[in-house]
């Protein structure tokens, strides 16, 4: 049969390339391999193996549920992994599989389920985070709350409980190596495997801060060391091969909004940090966005084995790239390019990562002494009979002074001379980016006539630090004279754009610029809205992270007097007076990052305004509908997004 556009069900035949663990030796990666299973309504996913050397690749955890999470012991001997599949309940615990064969074992099990697992050095201890009480369980079903982060979009409400270390010997019960009023996040083992570092916030103001500092525990237990002085927002740490320095990424700026991620060293006794990149411009950590993927653990900084240099991942606007730091000069280098990379380990002599592009999902790939090269194609037999549309290429002029990049893709069969509708796509955050990425959901707009817009306004991630920040303190500003500057030069180069037909949607910060782009213009002729935001006054308070935003937003610090009128001013329902655009609202009901709220009041407020609207809500599901929500409910909102544009942009 010839190839066909993408369909919404096509979602369910795509496969998912995660996570590679380069083995200690370089000659094997584990893998993990996420598909769909339509019939029970989830994923199942399990661990793979390839060698290196012949590109050989086999399952090799089978059973229900999902294994995640493969690290491979020092020694080579073993893997750790994940699982919710193996236990009644379907929390998430401990095992380990011997790479020789044989059944997984479960090494340690909470009440409340394992997170973050690494092996010791000397490949018989395990570390993990589990969240625990740290009161007396309570015997009611009443909730008592005591602090304001007590909440978090796909966690649901944790009061009372915080998240914490533990170390676990197989057979051997777990032993708690933290305890008390404060979360543990990024943890690492030294070398000689006496120490364990962690990021957390042990003071008081904790939830209304972004100080974050590293700590330093004896594995055997004791009393936590504070390493750093508090000046720092980190997110990840690892030490040097020789166990004398550590390595982490954050920024000096913890009280100033979307600063830079930055590499840093310092002594592993403590003391003070020194930018270990000083001339790299971008943030660390960014990836392109997709809805074709299942997201990898970011590494943070990985040591090459001499403790030479460093290496990570994050985005250079289109991809997103594999780079390495020299620890003597801070001269940055890309080690991988051409492609989108999500995700990387190192072992052996080989590097393993997985990347894709704006037409294929992610694979895996190796590159070793003999070169570079892929090794899986989980996805090819499906994409030879699909016809996948291209992107093209082009750039505006920003209000900030630079060239941005921009996309268009063109709807498959259009006819010479002909005129299409056109779809402005607007991505989340403000600080995520489009771009090399495969995306579903444009594929499938293409498939139906329309053409897909997309761009980064200024706040997206990808660009140098000032252009990420001109975002800040004035969300719907010249972000929204960016988009409209898009628009305007995607139209005058691109004649078979037609600007009698232009529809306009996003998610989450997309979903606002969506509600707030249909307050301040009515060029767009329908208008669809996923997991928004029309008033940063009432999310304050309902959000998970609502109470950290309002100097973002606007430059307000506080929620009440003048500081209401200035969030009330760059919130959408503040002129829902204005709209006239035909807006269909999507939420997800367990969404706590948008809560549904904010959909009940924009549906409502278009109601009584006379807006043609509909409103959307989806049961059992998060923030994360789009990217790992429920297949069937993923493709629901394809329907209904394309069944809106359709009826307004398609008469």
């Amino acid at each position: 049969m010839p190839p066909r556009p993408v369909k919404i069900e096509d979602l369910r035949r795509f496969k998912f390339v995660s996570d590679p663990q380069v083995s200690p030796d370089g000659g094997r990666v584990a893998f993990v391999l996420s598909e769909i299973n339509y019939e029970r309504d989830a994923y199942d996913r399990h661990v793979w193996v390839a060698e290196t050397a012949t590109g050989r690749h086999e399952q090799f955890t089978f059973g229900g549920g999902s294994d995640t999470y493969p690290r491979w012991s020092p020694d080579g001997g073993r893997l750790l992994l994940l699982s919710n599949g193996r236990q009644p309940d379907k929390k998430t615990q401990l095992y380990v599989i011997p790479v020789a064969g044989g059944e997984a074992r479960l090494v340690a099990e909470t009440e409340l389920g394992v997170a973050a697992p690494s092996w010791a050095p000397d490949s018989r201890r395990m570390l993990f985070t589990s969240k625990v009480w740290t009161e007396k369980k309570p015997e009611t079903d009443v909730k008592l709350v005591k602090r304001i982060k007590y909440k978090l979009n796909g966690q649901g409400t944790f009061e009372g409980r915080r998240s914490h270390l533990f170390v676990v010997r197989q057979g051997s019960k777990p032993r708690q190596l933290t305890s008390g009023e404060f979360d543990v996040g990024a943890a690492a083992w030294s070398p000689d495997g006496e120490t364990i570092s962690f990021v957390s916030n042990m003071e008081p103001d904790a939830d209304t801060s972004e100080v974050t500092d590293i700590y330093a525990v004896p594995a055997a237990g004791g009393e936590p060391r504070k390493l750093t002085s508090g000046g720092f927002t980190i997110s990840a740490l690892s030490y040097s091969p020789d166990g004398g320095r550590i390595a982490f990424v954050g920024n000096n700026q913890p009280e100033e909004p979307a600063v830079n991620d930055s590499l840093w060293v310092m002594t592993a006794e403590g003391g003070e940090p020194r930018r270990a990149d000083p001339g790299f411009p971008r943030s660390l950590g960014y990836g392109v966005g997709s809805d074709l993927r299942v997201a990898t653990p970011d590494p943070g900084p990985v040591w090459a084995a001499d403790g030479g240099a460093i290496y990570f991942y994050t985005s250079d606007t289109p991809r997103s790239s594999l780079y390495k730091t020299s620890i003597a000069n801070g001269s940055t280098e890309v080690v991988v390019g051409g492609r989108s990379v999500d995700g990387f380990s190192l072992g052996g002599g080989t590097i393993a990562y997985v990347a894709m592009d704006a037409t294929h999902p992610n694979e895996l790939y190796v590159r070793d002494g003999r070169g570079e090269r892929r090794v899986t194609r989980f996805n090819d037999r499906l994409l030879g009979g699909l016809t996948m549309a291209e992107p093209v290429s082009f750039s505006f002029r920003s209000g900030m002074g630079r060239d941005v990049e921009a996309w268009v893709m063109k709807p498959l069969g259009l006819k010479r001379g002909e005129r299409c509708p056109a779809v402005l796509e607007i991505h989340g955050g403000p600080r995520a980016l489009f771009g090399d990425g495969v995306f579903h959901e444009f594929q499938v707009l293409a498939g139906e006539g329309m053409a897909v817009i997309y761009t980064n306004p200024r706040g997206s991630a990808g660009y140098e630090e000032d252009f990420t920040r001109g975002v800040m303190r004035h969300y719907g500003e010249g972000d929204y004279e960016d988009l409209m500057a898009c628009l305007d030069e995607a139209l005058r180069r691109f004649p078979f754009l037609d600007p009698d037909r232009l529809g306009v949607c996003g998610g989450s910060y997309g979903g606002y610029m969506t509600n707030w782009m249909v307050t301040q213009t009515n060029r767009f002729k329908a208008a669809v809205t996923f997991r928004s935001i029309c008033n940063w006054v009432s999310k304050f308070g309902t959000s998970d992270i609502g109470y950290m935003q309002p100097e973002s937003i606007s430059g307000a610090k506080t929620y009440w007097g003048e500081d209401t009128l200035a969030q009330m001013r760059h919130s959408p329902l503040h002129y829902v007076d204005r709209v006239k655009t035909p807006t269909l609202i999507v939420h997800s009901e367990e969404d706590l990052r948008c809560p549904i709220e904010q959909g009940e009041q924009w549906f409502t407020a278009l109601k009584l305004r006379g807006v043609e609207t509909e409103f959307v809500r989806i049961p059992g599901e998060n923030h994360e509908l789009s990217r790992s929500g429920k297949p069937k409910h993923r493709e629901e909102r394809l329907r209904h997004l394309v069944r809106w544009m359709k009826k307004y942009l398609q008469p």
